[in-house]
């Protein structure tokens, strides 16, 4: 479900970033879509993962219509056990 979600505001049609995000009261994790330069950081939230989906991420590699392609390529070489290092435990 997580993944999912997180795939599927990376393919909205526009460019910024998708943040996973965890709340420090109560250390549950959200996905946020942030637009082109527009203020994305929810007050207080930690960033856990964070995916540039600006065309200069994935344009050399990938055609802009292949961004699916780009998240999947992306997820598949994040380093888990950091990202699980910056969880609040």
């Amino acid at each position: 479900v997580w993944k999912n979600d997180f795939c599927k505001l990376g393919a909205l049609r526009g460019v910024g970033w998708v943040i996973l995000f965890q709340d420090p009261c109560t250390k549950t994790l959200s996905n946020h879509w942030v637009n082109m330069h527009e203020d994305g950081v929810v007050a207080g939230f930690k960033p856990i993962l964070v995916m540039d989906v600006w065309e200069h991420a994935y344009f050399r590699d990938y055609k802009p219509a292949d961004r699916p392609k780009y998240i999947e390529a992306f997820l598949s070489n994040v380093c888990w056990k950091e990202a699980e290092s910056r969880l609040i435990k």
